[in-house]
Parts: C-alpha cells; structure tokens; sequence
C-alpha cells in the first residue's frame, strides 16, 4: 500500500449556485478508520463521489491508493470497497448467492468466493442464516450483509458512506462492533463518513470535521474533543 491512502489538495466542487467542497485538503494514513464527520450536507457525500471518480472537481485534485480519481478513476473503483446510501444488496436472493454474485463480477475463483464468502458471513454471526432471502432480513443484517459486499474482493480501501444512518441503537452498535473487528482483522484502511461524533470517537485514529464544505480541524478524536470552542455539529 502506499504511503498515503487517500491525498486532497485543495478539492472544490460545485453545483450550479451551491458550493458543496471547498478547498478541501487532507490526507489519510494507510491502515487506520478515518472519520470523515459533518451534519448532513455538509459534502461528505459529495466527497466520496469524488474521491471515486465519480465526479469531476471544479478545482483541485485527489489521488487514492497512488492513484489520481480523475484520469485512473477505474483503477481506484478496481481497488475499493464502497458501501454508499444503498445497500445494493438483490433482495430476492439469499445471502450466500449475493455473494457469490458479487464474487463473479470481482472475478475471484469458485473457491475463493466460498471461502471468503463463509469467512465473512461466519464474523458477522450471519453464516447460519446465508440461505435466506435477504429481503426478509432486517435492516441491520442487511447493513452487515452489506458491509461483507464491500469486503469481499479483499480492498485495502473501503469507503463506508454513514453505514449506520437510520439503524436502531442495537442494530448500529452491532455493525459498529462488526465494522471495528473486521478491519483490525483485515488491516484495511477505512474513509468513514458519519455525523455522529460518538461513533466517530469510538471507531477512529483519526477524524476531520467539516462544515459546508469546509475543513474545520483534523486529529485524533480525542484532541479534538478539548479544544476549546471546538465546533458543535448539531
């Protein structure tokens, strides 16, 4: 992996009247959860997109993994797991098979689509349960189901977009236990976006906190926490 997992040099992006990123500059360490924390719309979904290729900046420029998103953004989208607003989970499909179609398209051989797809399942307590449908699951099993998508293919990047947003408190907690356990395990480096400080500190090595698209400070959870004056995000 390289030095730096995820580079912004003074990133912009607008829409028309609304400047929704601006001037963004940061870098992310290879290895650790990154929390990326704001109120909603504040550009952390906007950033992502960017930050996949997905869209263009006004200005600015960023480089995932070595890689600048505007002329190898294949390259990045190859080399991470993304876990955006939706799920794209296929309901009528059990869990196991929406894996194992998942693992076609990664192109990973038979065996390895097994084993990974077990492994995963089995970390998340959802092995015994693979059979099912997922569109009788509840929306938790289907974050965790998702988050396993996200993982399977082995990224060493995975951007996870408010993955808890709109859970019940048990259901949160969970995937947050899941979401912390499985990147110890896999060593992967997590972009994590969230407007909630408490997960932020409980999950993090280090956050950035911004406000209408504006960088506000960056460091450890806990620094942040003492500043005097620091923002409020509610």
């Amino acid at each position: 992996m390289t030095e730096t997992a995820v580079r912004i040099e003074n990133l912009t992006r607008d829409f028309e009247t609304v400047r929704a990123l601006d001037r963004l500059s940061l870098e992310v360490p290879p290895g650790i959860i990154f929390g990326f924390l704001g109120p909603n719309g504040a550009g952390k979904t906007t950033t992502i997109n960017l930050l996949l290729g997905l869209l263009e900046p006004t200005s600015g420029r960023a480089e995932v993994l070595g890689f600048d998103t505007q002329t190898q953004g294949d390259k990045v989208r190859t080399r991470t797991g993304v876990l955006l607003e939706h799920h794209g989970l296929y309901e009528q499909l059990s869990a196991e098979d929406n894996l194992e179609f998942y693992g076609r398209i990664w192109r990973l051989p038979a065996s390895e689509r097994r084993a990974r797809t077990k492994e995963l399942l089995t970390h998340m307590g959802l092995w015994k349960r693979r059979k099912e449908k997922a569109e009788t699951w509840s929306r938790g099993m289907k974050q965790k189901l998702a988050l396993a998508r996200a993982l399977l293919h082995r990224p060493p990047l995975v951007l996870l977009d408010e993955p808890t947003a709109g859970l019940d408190v048990m259901a949160a907690a969970a995937v947050r236990d899941d979401l912390e356990a499985l990147a110890a395990r896999e060593g992967v480096t997590v972009f994590l976006t969230t407007h909630n400080m408490a997960e932020a500190e409980r999950l993090c090595a280090q956050v950035a906190v911004i406000r209408d698209g504006r960088l506000l400070a960056i460091g450890h959870p806990d620094e942040l926490r003492v500043r005097a004056g620091g923002p409020r995000l509610e």
